[in-house]
């Protein structure tokens, strides 16, 4: 794998689709959850919002219209923790290794509920490459504000300037970018990076 980590003192990665390939898994998972509210979710607009933290997706996609917004949430998480556990993105892996015999430190900064995460570090194994994990639900906003991004900089007692971000979608890459981090993110099966 080509260096991307530099003179990088921290990483920092997003969960979904960073982490773990799992964006059909969480989408599957929403629209089940929808099924008894008459709502579906179209695969290019769910795309668009995968990176905003799941209630303020629910709230974008039912405008106007009542949805029991917790109930939803808990539907799709219970499919989503129920489930088998999703795959991991081998680049992402490399450099986290990378990264780990580098002895840089390293934290998730995700949308992700915390329960999620966790859940599934432990279910992959990973628990010794990310030892920690900040959600929007530990911060005053989620994704696209650089909030997550902040709070993992300051867990891992970082410079959020020395810190190399890795996210896959629009909202995170903003919210690294606000952050004012160097950037990566996936493409296709490689990480490259965010100018």
């Amino acid at each position: 794998m080509t260096d991307l980590l530099g003179d990088t003192a921290g990483l920092i990665v997003d969960w979904d689709g960073t982490v773990v390939d799992n964006g059909r898994r969480r989408l599957d998972a929403l629209r089940q959850a929808l099924v008894p509210y008459g709502l579906t979710v179209e695969e290019d607009w769910y795309t668009v919002h995968a990176g905003l933290p799941v209630r303020d997706l629910l709230r974008v996609l039912a405008g106007e219209r009542e949805l029991p917004v917790e109930e939803v949430v808990h539907a799709s998480r219970q499919r989503l923790l129920n489930g088998p556990p999703p795959a991991v993105i081998t680049a992402t892996l490399e450099l986290l290794e990378q990264a780990r015999a580098r002895r840089i430190p390293r934290a998730v900064a995700s949308s992700a509920a915390a329960v999620l995460v966790h859940t599934g570090i432990e279910r992959l194994g990973l628990n010794g490459l990310l030892p920690i994990v900040v959600t929007a639900e530990s911060v005053a906003r989620g994704k696209p504000a650089p909030d997550v991004y902040l709070e993992a900089a300051r867990q891992l007692g970082v410079a959020p300037s020395h810190c190399l971000a890795v996210d896959d979608a629009s909202d995170g890459i903003a919210a690294a970018r606000s952050a004012g981090m160097r950037l990566l993110t996936v493409s296709g099966t490689t990480l490259v990076p965010v100018t």
